[in-house]
């Protein structure tokens, strides 16, 4: 790795914006996060947090303004270094018959060669799901179900951690363990993007990064 790969940004957001027809959902916004670095991303529903990631996932392109993801735009950094970014926004595709257990171990196994993270026995503890390792996903409450998608995102060995609101579906007792993983991620030299209404969570982050705070809806 060259000094200019070390100093080159993870993700460069400048003056980027979205707008759907006539509706702008996401008012001129720029972000800066080098390797290692945190962001937390707050704002009322409808301010565009969710916009705002799925930009930097290059699942979608600004109506205007730039985004670069890992030096590439976000849209050819989807493409050819998936490798390097986690996300985790509207849920976790799981299969039907592979238990969460399973799940682990199929990403360990996926990332052979590249996996250093803790061992799926491990992992489970630290999320405190240990006790329905051998359950399948269906089976989990919602809350179980939510901290399994947080667990799982994050056992991908990937540089870039983007998580659209980790705290859904989690009462206080899991929020503070979901605050705990983001933590471990940021201990791991990991670079992170959360968006969150949580402010336990926003300020852990604001502790070891920054905060960008969007516009609310109708004051762009």
């Amino acid at each position: 790795m060259t000094s200019a790969d070390v100093s080159e940004p993870l993700v460069e957001v400048r003056e980027a914006t979205r707008t759907h027809g006539s509706v702008q959902v996401l008012a001129p916004t720029s972000l800066t996060l080098h390797a290692g670095q945190a962001a937390a991303v707050v704002g009322a529903n409808g301010s565009g947090k969710s916009t705002l990631l799925g930009l930097v996932a290059g699942a979608d392109e600004p109506t205007s303004g730039s985004v670069r993801t890992l030096g590439l735009t976000a849209a050819r950094a989807r493409l050819r270094r998936r490798e390097d970014v986690t996300l985790l926004m509207g849920g976790l595709p799981t299969y039907r018959d592979l238990t969460v257990a399973e799940h682990l171990r199929l990403v360990s196994s996926a990332w052979a060669g590249r996996h250093t993270l803790a061992d799926v026995a491990e992992t489970l503890a630290e999320a405190e799901l240990d006790r329905v390792r051998d359950q399948f996903p269906s089976e989990l409450s919602s809350g179980e179900r939510q901290l399994f998608a947080l667990a799982t995102t994050l056992y991908r060995p990937a540089r870039l951690v983007l998580l659209d609101e980790p705290e859904q579906r989690l009462d206080a007792r899991w929020r503070t363990v979901a605050r705990r993983l983001v933590g471990r991620a940021l201990d791991a030299g990991r670079t992170v993007l959360v968006a969150t209404h949580d402010s336990g969570l926003r300020d852990d982050v604001a502790a070891r990064g920054q905060v960008v705070e969007l516009a609310e809806p109708g004051q762009r």
